[in-house]
């Protein structure tokens, strides 16, 4: 992937001390601070350390004379500050509320769903009364909000129909280009939107082309070719789909969403970024006609008639241009082209005007959904030549025989496609793969029921039921056959396991195409792709139809003896969707559906269940006012205290993944060993090598037990020979290996009694594919026998043997697989390195060869002549990455086995590489 890449171990002496957990190219012994044999915690002598010279680093050629400045426009503080009540707030910054703490009791009480009936009950109580607020009822308070600046205003209009409704149709809009302004002005996008298409060389010899934002595809330079000199490519992002408002009267809303694609990759795949903002409120038709078929025509071509009437003035900007403001007020001169719509793969049908049994995106029928080969593309033109073919031969107004003329092309019936008349629109192109419905859904729809069929249900859910539970992962004691009201949470769950669990129990044709399949979701899925990994993913759908007929032979498409899988010929779109529209994670539907609660069902859920469009729209004008009021007022008060602008708000311990809180344990680490906490435990809980960060509990599970009697709990009779091997070999080799001869015996002493033990550690790391994304922690149990695990409970983990190796980028080469059996630290009277170092007992595996048909490394226990396990010590800075086991249960698993023994009562296991996609990427 050709990125900066930091050491997996160099020594189990340094640990990380900068606040960057990545050693650069240009990477300085400062990086690193030693543990020395004095050891007062963490220490503070700084050893030089040669860090590796770093692969060619990407170049960047950007698109010239894209994006000019074309004098002035304004900025979000301009359009704040031009407000009718701006000349109050030179005295009162907060106005119309009467001070900072009244706006945060307001705004608390604005956005805490509380009915106004409770808010009215909250306003009386004697303590709030003695604040003396400037309301005193959710009414008045509702009024001073209306006060406030406000975003893009909703407009309603009425809805003509070709056929009578149940009742009068209305659509609720706001104007597209200001919501487009809205979102480039936005605080929350500061710095995070871009202007100009580049191209991303992974080296200077650029053969190798890296695919990320959308601004790094082919089709944002090709759009710019079609503009003016010095003209501003804004890409338009829309999306719709039908979500339930209410279960009891079946009341759905039909919300239209709009986007920038100019917006980073990393923002649009994250669910509580806003980067997306509600358009408008389609109308949910219930037409009288008698005919149902008819009545979805006429329901498909009204979505198409209000669409086109909402985004009216984007067709007039991406026609003629428009000038729109920058986030730091310059003049662009901007075109508004579509260049993604997402939506399911029903809604995309609905879109693209064409029947269910054809492709939305290229020429495809059905009886060509199964064919390795991509047809043509379906186009504009070739959609507006079939238009004028229809039209010749009957009236759209004949609803009944313009139909049956359009099925014979298949087209949908509708007469006047809203992307038509939208220059520079494609429907090949800017309807998307979607990783929700395409990837996912596919997987629950099709891969797991062709598994259910090969295997058998009952053994396939008891083999699910074998997989050992891990911290933060849905176990399956029931197995999956059953499971209801799944989301796509649990179709990823599940994927997550399918190969290795299905691996010996069906035939190796199809285990290769279930596998090819996987891969190549897993493939598709990164954030960063080259010209190289798109060729891989390509393979992998190709190897996928080599072996499909091998599932058929199986039983697993069951009475059916064709391929006619819509989201299957989706999957010949992925490779140049990627090449012209930059990596699919950041047109996925599980962001646009997330965003629906925050602005349909959270608004409904707050009103009277009556005319839930206009409550809607009332509700998010008030949400909008408050945030925007909490930003500028943000803004201004910083520049008033002098404080800088560009200061980055996540320097604090947490950082934010998707809509979760993350704990950030390197910079815990860093604050750690830079003396901010000097009344902490030493050594400290938390600490860092360059990829890694470790965090124990503060106090020990153990914290004074006698060595001899911890290996008889622990059942490790050679724990004493080898910790007295490793303390006689750690001054020869760094990197610290195990298995050999054991050169101590048994009853050999160690130069100290008793240890501390720990039975539960967190690790964590960034992204290999983007060194800015912290991944979660993981937490890793080693404990005990109990009544619940009486085998105890040991994870596995992956530890480097090798310092000049980097994981992940070496993959499991210098690496070895591990099953931790104790962490601990000895209890020493001198203050020298053994007493203030954290260790672990370690029982290897043996990596065999990769399984061709699984695609995964198979595992076996390492035993010694005398068939026990091979263990050794090693310290914890080692450890590299949690690894994931499935034992091999071979053609029918034990009937004894629970999920508590499997792992402890096998002996052979795969290395699931498919168990998170940063595994995956070192693996494959």
């Amino acid at each position: 992937m050709n990125q900066p890449r930091g050491r997996c171990i160099t020594s189990q002496l340094h640990i990380k001390s900068s606040e960057t957990p990545f050693s650069g190219a240009d990477g300085d012994a400062g990086d690193w601070i030693d543990m020395d044999s004095g050891f007062d915690g963490l220490a503070d002598e700084v050893f030089d350390v040669e860090m590796e010279t770093r692969t060619h680093e990407p170049v960047t050629e950007l698109y010239s004379g894209a994006s000019a400045n074309y004098g002035r426009g304004y900025t979000f503080m301009d359009a704040f500050d031009a407000d009718p009540f701006s000349s109050e707030r030179q005295h009162n910054l907060f106005y119309p509320f009467s001070s900072g703490a009244e706006w945060k009791f307001a705004s608390w009480l604005a956005n805490s769903g509380l009915s106004m009936a409770a808010i009215d009950e909250c306003l009386s109580l004697d303590v709030i009364k003695s604040q003396r607020f400037s309301f005193k009822t959710a009414k008045a308070l509702r009024k001073l909000i209306e006060l406030l600046p406000s975003g893009p205003r909703w407009k309603c209009r009425s809805v003509k129909t070709e056929s009578p409704t149940r009742r009068a149709l209305q659509v609720f809009y706001r104007d597209a280009i200001e919501c487009l302004q809205h979102l480039i002005h936005s605080p929350s996008n500061n710095g995070l939107i871009h202007f100009v298409p580049e191209k991303i060389y992974s080296a200077a010899d650029r053969t190798q082309r890296i695919y990320t934002d959308w601004l790094t595809g082919d089709r944002a330079w090709e759009l710019q070719d079609a503009l003016p000199d010095g003209a501003t490519l804004l890409g338009v992002v829309l999306s719709s789909d039908k979500t339930h408002i209410t279960q009891v009267r079946n009341r759905q809303a039909h919300p239209l969403l709009i986007s920038l694609a100019n917006i980073s990759a990393d923002v649009h795949r994250k669910g509580s970024t806003k980067s997306y903002v509600l358009l408008a409120l389609l109308p949910v038709p219930r037409f009288v006609h008698p005919n149902k078929r008819l009545r979805g025509v006429l329901a498909s071509r009204l979505l198409h008639q209000v669409i086109s009437v909402v985004v009216k003035p984007l067709k007039m900007a991406a026609e003629v241009g428009r000038m729109m403001s920058d986030p730091v007020g310059n003049l662009k001169y901007c075109f508004t082209p579509l260049v993604a719509y997402i939506a399911d793969t029903p809604e995309q049908h609905v879109i693209a005007c064409i029947t269910d049994n054809a492709s939305a995106v290229s020429m495809a029928v059905s009886n060509q959904f199964g064919d390795p080969l991509r047809c043509a593309a379906c186009t504009v033109s070739k959609t507006r030549q079939l238009l004028i073919a229809v039209k010749r031969e009957t009236r759209a107004r004949n609803l009944s025989s313009y139909f049956q003329a359009c099925r014979k092309r298949q087209l949908n019936g509708v007469a006047s496609p809203f992307w038509l008349d939208w220059a520079l629109a494609e429907p090949s192109s800017f309807l998307t793969p979607e990783v929700l419905h395409h990837f996912f859904k596919m997987f629950w729809d099709h891969d797991r029921k062709w598994c259910s069929r090969m295997l058998g249900a009952d053994e396939l859910d008891f083999w699910f039921s074998l997989l050992r539970t891990c911290s933060g992962y849905r176990h399956f004691p029931d197995g999956i056959t059953t499971l209801k009201q799944t989301s796509m949470q649990l179709h990823r769950e599940v994927q997550r396991y399918i190969v290795g669990v299905v691996a010996g129990g069906i035939p190796q044709g199809a285990l290769t195409a279930i596998r090819a399949l996987t891969d190549f979701r897993y493939r598709s899925q990164a954030p960063k792709l080259t010209d190289a990994d798109i060729a891989k993913l390509t393979a992998s759908l190709q190897e996928f139809h080599d072996n499909k007929a091998a599932l058929m032979e199986a039983g697993a498409r069951g009475s059916m003896d064709h391929w006619r899988i819509p989201k299957l010929e989706i999957m010949l779109s992925v490779a140049p969707s990627i090449r012209s529209m930059g990596a699919l994670g950041q047109w996925s539907a599980d962001v646009t559906e997330h965003a629906h609660i925050d602005v349909i069902k959270d608004p409904a859920r707050s009103g009277n269940n009556q005319n839930f469009d206009g409550q809607i729209c009332r509700y998010l004008d008030r949400q909008e006012k408050c945030q925007l009021f909490m930003q500028a007022t943000t803004v201004r008060y910083l520049d008033l205290r002098g404080d800088s602008d560009d200061s980055d708000p996540s320097d604090g311990e947490e950082n934010t993944l998707g809509s979760r809180q993350v704990t950030d344990y390197f910079k815990r680490a860093h604050a750690l060993s830079a003396g901010d906490f000097p009344t902490a435990p030493r050594p400290y809980r938390t600490f860092a090598s360059s990829t890694t960060a470790f965090h124990l509990a503060s106090r020990p599970k153990m914290t004074n037990i006698d060595v001899d009697r911890a290996a008889e709990l622990y059942g490790l009779p050679d724990f004493k020979p080898a910790m007295a091997d490793y303390l006689a070999r750690h001054h020869h080799n760094l990197t610290h290996t195990i298995g050999g001869r054991w050169r101590a015996t048994p009853d050999c002493q160690l130069p100290f009694d008793h240890i501390q033990i720990w039975s539960k550690i967190c690790i964590q790391s960034y992204s290999s594919y983007d060194l800015k994304m912290l991944l979660l922690s993981q937490g890793l149990h080693v404990s005990l026998p109990t009544v619940n695990w009486p085998f105890g409970r040991y994870d596995s983990v992956i530890i480097s043997r090798d310092g000049n190796k980097d994981w992940p980028h070496s993959g499991l080469h210098g690496h070895d697989v591990v099953q931790l059996r104790m962490i601990f630290k000895p209890i020493s009277g001198s203050q020298s390195l053994l007493s203030n170092m954290y260790y672990a007992y370690v029982q290897r595996f043996v990596t065999m060869s990769v399984d061709q048909h699984a695609g995964m490394h198979v595992l076996k226990r390492a035993l010694r002549s005398t068939g026990e396990r091979v263990g050794d010590i090693i310290p914890l800075f080692q450890i590299c990455a949690p690894a994931h086991l499935i034992p091999r249960f071979g053609q029918k698993a034990n009937s004894q086995l629970n999920s508590h023994s499997s792992d402890e009562l096998s002996s052979s296991f795969w290395l699931n590489k498919y168990w998170t996609k940063e595994l995956f990427h070192a693996c494959s």
